[in-house]
């Protein structure tokens, strides 16, 4: 069994914007990489994402099969 090291991002969780940021105390955040180029979009937006104008799928996410 594999355990959870955060709480799931939503749609974050198959863009490919989506960057995990970890912290020295073990934490990890999201990070929306679009933030950097779009003020629109917050740098760690509130999770989990339901909606986002800009969400992309990951190209591997996109490639994979159900």
């Amino acid at each position: 069994m594999v355990a959870r090291l955060r709480a799931p991002a939503g749609l974050c969780d198959s863009c490919r914007h989506q960057r995990i940021v970890r912290n020295t105390r073990g934490s990890a955040f999201s990070m929306c990489e679009r933030s950097k180029v779009d003020v629109r979009y917050p740098k760690y937006p509130r999770v989990p994402v339901t909606a986002c104008p800009g969400h992309q799928p990951d190209r591997d996410d996109a490639t994979a099969s159900d």
